[in-house]
């Protein structure tokens, strides 16, 4: 598998810049606990995002059905184990829910946006067989 690093890097570092932003930001006007929630739903993301990354990068040079299967079934078990994430730092770490939510909501929309730039420049990298 040859992964695009390239691409990877410029994710990884918008999310830092972006996590780092809403820190500075968030220490100025909440409490520390609401920053720690923040980090935790940045971090969780990003771990979502690198999750599908990689079923991306795995399922490129594949059958349509086998890149379908992965990738969407891939969706699926993120979304389970995001899920369940949440419900951990939630009820056993006792993040604030608001701010976890808030945070990972932003960072969907940011995740979609990677994901489909991403999806569109594989597709049109690949050559038709």
């Amino acid at each position: 598998m040859k992964a695009d690093w390239k691409y990877l890097r410029k994710v990884v570092l918008a999310y830092a810049g972006m996590t780092m932003a809403m820190i500075v930001v968030l220490m100025e006007v909440v409490v520390r606990e609401h920053v720690e929630s923040a980090g935790a739903g940045a971090a969780l993301s990003l771990m979502n995002f690198l999750l599908g990354f990689l079923a991306i990068e795995y399922s490129y040079e594949r059958s349509h059905t086998t890149f379908l299967k992965v990738v969407l079934g891939g969706m699926i078990v993120r979304l389970l184990a995001m899920t369940a994430a949440v419900v951990v730092l939630i009820k056993v770490c006792e993040f604030d829910a608001l701010v976890l939510m808030l945070t990972l909501l932003g960072y969907y929309v940011v995740n979609l946006m990677f994901e489909v730039v991403f999806l569109q420049k594989k597709v049109s990298l690949k050559k038709p067989s």
